[in-house]
């Protein structure tokens, strides 16, 4: 007749680690930036001016180019 350890079956295996499928909460939000009315900005066309804004869509005034060109955020830089 075999003995079985204390610990039961699972007590020849060291310790593991237990791993959770989701990762950690945090509470800290991402901060994202919004450019205001009249702020100079950086666009694929060139520099403008924003003179509009729509929801996620914003109207640029582009500097020595007689045009305005609606443009998303995610194509919009801050001018440095």
């Amino acid at each position: 007749m075999t003995r079985t350890p204390f610990g039961g079956f699972g007590s020849f295996r060291g310790p593991t680690r237990k791993i959770s499928a989701f990762p950690e909460a945090r509470d800290r939000t991402r901060q994202v930036w919004r450019p205001s009315l009249n702020e100079k900005v950086l666009i694929p066309h060139g520099v403008g001016i924003v003179s509009e804004i729509s929801g996620d869509m914003y109207l640029i005034d582009l500097e020595n180019q007689v045009a305005n060109v609606w443009e998303r955020l995610t194509s919009i830089k801050p001018l440095m």
